[in-house]
């Protein structure tokens, strides 16, 4: 949390934070959906006239169709939660060089069992170096061959982000 993670939140998730007595124990952060908004179909009534009853299956049609608009747009937030999360070093890193301050400690973000990526933030530059294991020997080979590539394709792109491959050397600045 402490490396851009509470910032992240505080921007994009702020009003979905639970407060801490309603919030898990267990967990860090509770998030919550607020479904007040989301309004309910209307019941067509045996009593009813035609007229009014298809009046209502119309409004009902228009309702279904807003609650769709309001679930994909809490889907894609939700599910962007993961991604802003681990994203958040360099996005306060990213945040210190545009405003031009050093208050960014290097840091090291375990993403998976054998998988990490470090970022290092300046108040001139960003940099981030991943460390990626591919177990399969065909996915180690296409890897070599995609990242080497890479690598040579700066020289047909101006401005192009640098990008170092290594394979048999750790990186010095990791």
């Amino acid at each position: 949390m402490e490396n851009g993670g509470q910032l992240m939140i505080d921007e994009l998730y702020k009003d979905c934070i639970l407060s801490e007595e309603l919030s898990l124990k267990e967990f860090n952060i509770t998030l919550k959906i607020d479904a007040s908004g989301v309004g309910k179909t209307l019941k067509v009534k045996k009593t009813m006239t035609e007229e009014e009853a298809n009046e209502i299956r119309e409004k009902n049609e228009l309702m279904r169709k807003e609650r769709e608009v309001i679930c994909e747009k809490i889907a894609s937030r939700f599910s962007s939660f993961k991604r802003d999360f681990m994203s958040a070093p360099i996005r306060l890193a990213a945040k210190g060089v545009l405003e031009s301050k050093q208050q960014f400690k290097p840091c090291q973000i375990d993403y998976r069992k054998d998988e990490r990526f470090w970022v290092f933030g300046t108040d001139k530059d960003l940099s981030v170096t991943f460390e990626m294991n591919f177990s399969e020997e065909t996915d180690q080979a296409l890897a070599r061959i995609f990242l080497l590539e890479l690598n040579d394709s700066k020289r047909n792109v101006m401005n192009a982000p640098v990008i170092i491959y290594h394979d048999k050397v750790f990186p010095e600045n990791v």
